[in-house]
């Protein structure tokens, strides 16, 4: 763990270093039940924090039994730091939590957007409260392509688990438009009330940042436009557009970057680094002259492998993790390292054993390597989350699943709501993982290799009996607002 814990709590500390040397933490606790911010009670609060200054035009509290706004006494401390002159206006932010440290190198505007966010989507407020999910699965410095991506999943999730309850789901997203005008609604009335604090101040400007991001939303959902959320979802990703190497999408010319590098104790060090076009999410640049013989694709070919052995002499996921595989060759699982991912978006650092790490690079590796079956999980290389916890990567594959089935109604198919293919594709998945482990040990590895796609295989066998057999309910209530 990152970050302290409890069974009953669960934490997320903000850590701000700016460059004089100074530093200052922001340590966010919540339930780990409820998901509901643990803060301890002030004497008195400010005269803006009370409902009735500037209170929201669509708020639904009654000022006799919430004399305070909800957000705002969450927030009365940041808002009072952000309204003081900074150290300086860059500042290294340090995210902990349980799964990993987040880290960038940003404005104080945006450390304080970045918190301020977390605050608004779990603070209680009736209308936010609709966020709390992503506050569980808070992505901190997020882009407004990966938050329309996220707010999209989440919305979806809680369509599916009213629907799974007899109510009526919402999945042309008519009402997600009418949540996110409530937003902007709430926005733009508590931009008046921080301007009852200071009109010169930086949590203010955040507010202004994240308004943007939620008019965006609403822009994209009036108007349809989700390019490029939906080409993460387009026909490249599908089976009968990779059974040929003829068939292989063109590289655009632009990339994305995932680069891991492993530190251990004994000051040994590696890094891979990988590069995939932008568009199709395929492996860009140099390849292996000579894979090793364990990668050919008849090597304990997978049973449900749909390539044809003539036009493929390589298993596109074994020759995508080689080189992962033959540095890992002799390496224990227990062995710890401080494992680094650098993107564009943020840094990601968490202390492992190594096996968690390599777990994490391989799935990232051959979900994005050509194999047709893992394919259909490239979204998630796109928004890739290293070392997810279970509940990460369910709420993760789920939203992504039920997003591909929107982008399959307005491509005029039908769509599975009720994911009777959802666990077709985890069995499928876990079909490949365990011809894979068959595949690993004729290359004689240790068992640092191996355990990690183990790892990987009990992701997928996790995902389909959370499915299978209904058990979500700690997904549930996060979305309790759906349901009142």
């Amino acid at each position: 763990m990152t970050a302290a814990q409890s069974p009953d709590t669960w934490t997320i500390n903000y850590k701000l270093k700016y460059s004089e040397g100074t530093e200052r933490a922001f340590p966010i606790r919540f339930s780990s039940q409820t998901l509901d911010i643990i803060q301890d009670a002030k004497d008195s609060y400010p005269e803006w924090t009370k409902l009735q200054c500037q209170k929201c035009v669509n708020c639904p509290l009654d000022e006799k039994e919430h004399p305070y706004c909800p957000i705002a006494v969450k927030i009365c401390d940041i808002v009072e730091y952000f309204c003081k002159p900074q150290a300086s206006k860059k500042v290294d932010v340090h995210i902990e939590t349980p799964e990993r440290t987040f880290s960038k190198n940003v404005d104080v505007k945006t450390a304080a957007f970045s918190l301020l966010g977390i605050y608004m989507a779990a603070s209680g407020c009736p209308i936010m409260d609709h966020l709390r999910p992503m506050a569980r699965f808070h992505l901190p410095f997020a882009t407004t392509i990966e938050t329309t991506y996220r707010s999209i999943s989440n919305y979806l999730i809680a369509q599916y688990l009213l629907s799974r309850q007899g109510k009526k789901a919402d999945w042309e997203l008519q009402e997600l438009k009418v949540l996110y005008e409530a937003i902007e609604t709430v926005n733009m009335c508590f931009r008046e009330r921080l301007q009852e604090v200071s009109a010169q101040n930086y949590a203010l400007s955040a507010l202004l940042q994240l308004d943007s991001f939620a008019s965006y939303i609403s822009m994209s959902l009036s108007d349809d436009a989700f390019f490029s959320v939906e080409s993460l979802f387009n026909r490249e990703f599908e089976e009968n557009k990779l059974l040929d190497p003829k068939n292989q999408p063109e590289d655009t010319g632009e990339k994305i970057t995932f680069q891991y590098s492993f530190s251990f104790d004994n000051n040994d060090f590696k890094e891979f680094t990988l590069d995939l076009d932008r568009q199709s999410l395929r492996p860009v640049g140099s390849k292996k002259n000579s894979p090793p013989a364990w990668t050919e694709l008849t090597c304990h070919k997978c049973p449900n492998c749909p390539l044809e052995d003539k036009k493929f002499k390589h298993c596109p996921a074994a020759a995508g993790v080689s080189e992962t595989i033959e540095f890992f060759k002799k390496m224990t699982s227990i062995k710890e390292a401080n494992i680094m991912v650098k993107t564009a978006e943020r840094n990601y650092s968490a202390r492992l054993p190594a096996t968690a790490g390599i777990s994490s690079l391989m799935g990232l590796i051959m979900a994005s390597s050509g194999c047709p079956i893992l394919g259909k999980l490239k979204p998630l290389v796109r928004h890739h989350l290293p070392f997810a916890s279970n509940k990460e990567t369910v709420y993760r594959s789920l939203g992504r699943y039920l997003l591909s089935q929107y982008f399959a109604v307005k491509a005029g198919r039908t769509p599975d709501w009720e994911l009777k293919n959802f666990t077709k594709l985890y069995e499928d998945i876990n079909v490949v993982n365990k011809a894979f482990c068959s595949r690993l040990r004729e290359a004689t590895v240790e068992d640092a290799n191996l355990n990690a796609l183990i790892k990987l295989d009990c992701f997928a066998q996790q995902i389909n009996l959370t499915i299978s057999e209904g058990n979500i309910e700690e997904l549930r209530s996060l979305f309790r607002a759906y349901f009142t």
